[in-house]
């Protein structure tokens, strides 16, 4: 049996202070996307900063032209900081060699319109911060990383890379909105139109967007019993969203966080607020019949089996769904039949905010 996934890896030899002489253009490298989030002004500071001197800049909005970057890097190249959201991130791992220089590490500045994966490695400053603070801690030996393992997506012959796999309706909505007006307003407005419809039926077109997925679904070669779901998930960091922490077991090395729900739409609504705090949901008239005295004998909370909520190795969809989700970017599939395994483990950058719990646990480690 695998060990379970340790909270932090860290290095004993980036945690003592030696200072690195860094060739400028040679081993750091920034790679920005100017068109993420829409903020020039916060690109302007990452380049103006003085430790930007320090760095061989790329700056692109385009797919072909990071794909050439990334081929180009070279040996010499030890620490890649990346300035963009989710959607870029999830494009240059796309495009980033299986065979890449071992010693490479990723710095995930933020800058994007979704930031979740740099928020949750402790980058929660604005980006031209959190790049001064990647760049001084590689200078001076005390960059922390943390070991985080990747999905790989296979569909229609194609692969791609990322942190969280969605499929269902939760995705049709996402796509909704990626597709019309952007902003607070406009969520906010999509979020009750979305929630009329599941309770009133209206929009129309809502509720259409809001049917559960058909499909088949295996966990580790075991097929699951149900064939409608209202949502499934696969993550490797444990947090979908910020706040969003569905996940209540533990994953190995070799396997990722999973979850899939049997229910109707009104039934997801209802149990939403327990499920992203990572509770599972009660299984109402199991309760009831224990209550009454009708029940199958056993104590406690009985929980709904229709919520599939575990670590896996493996997890394949064949569905009629033609739409899933890589990190918030709206993918499609053809055929329906989705694979999702692991993928390659890379060595993401420690923000400020996840620094301290790190050298805490390290301390810990040490200690004993």
């Amino acid at each position: 049996m695998s060990e379970r996934e340790p909270l932090f890896h860290i290095s004993r030899r980036f945690t003592a202070k030696r200072r690195r002489r860094v060739k400028p253009e040679a081993e750091v490298v920034l790679l920005c996307n100017p068109r993420a989030g829409g903020r020039w002004k916060e690109l302007a500071k990452v380049l103006d900063a003085e430790e930007a001197r320090y760095a061989r800049r790329i700056v692109t909005d385009s797919v072909e032209d990071v794909a050439m970057a990334l081929d180009d890097l070279g040996h010499d190249a030890k620490l890649l900081c990346i300035y963009g959201g989710d959607g870029t991130i999830q494009r240059i791992l796309d495009r980033l060699s299986s065979t890449a220089p071992g010693e490479l590490h990723i710095a995930l500045l933020g800058g994007g319109t979704m930031n979740v994966t740099s928020r949750w490695l402790g980058f929660t400053s604005r980006p031209a911060d959190n790049f001064r603070h990647v760049v001084r801690a590689y200078r001076a030996g005390e960059l922390l990383w943390r070991d985080v393992p990747l999905l790989e997506i296979e569909t229609d012959g194609d692969f791609h890379r990322g942190f969280t796999f969605g499929m269902g309706p939760i995705i049709r909505l996402l796509d909704h909105y990626e597709n019309g007006r952007k902003g607070k307003v406009a969520a906010v407005g999509l979020a009750a139109r979305a929630l009329a419809a599941t309770w009133l039926k209206q929009p129309s077109s809502y509720e259409r967007m809001l049917r559960p997925m058909n499909g088949r679904v295996w966990m580790d070669d075991e097929a699951l019993p149900y064939d409608e779901y209202a949502a499934l998930f696969a993550n490797v960091t444990g947090q979908i969203n910020p706040g969003v922490e569905p996940f209540v077991a533990g994953r190995t090395r070799e396997s990722f966080y999973c979850a899939a729900y049997a229910v109707s739409p009104r039934e997801l609504t209802m149990a939403l607020p327990m499920l992203i705090r990572g509770w599972l949901p009660i299984d109402v008239p199991a309760l009831v019949q224990r209550a009454i005295g009708r029940g199958d004998g056993e104590r406690g909370v009985p929980k709904d089996a229709r919520y599939v909520n575990r670590p896996a190795g493996k997890l394949r969809v064949e569905s009629d769904e033609q739409l899933y989700t890589i990190d918030g970017e709206i993918l499609h599939t053809e055929s329906g039949a989705v694979d999702v395994g692991m993928g390659p483990t890379l060595k993401l950058a420690a923000g400020p905010g996840l620094e301290q719990k790190m050298r805490l646990a390290a301390e810990s480690m040490l200690g004993h």
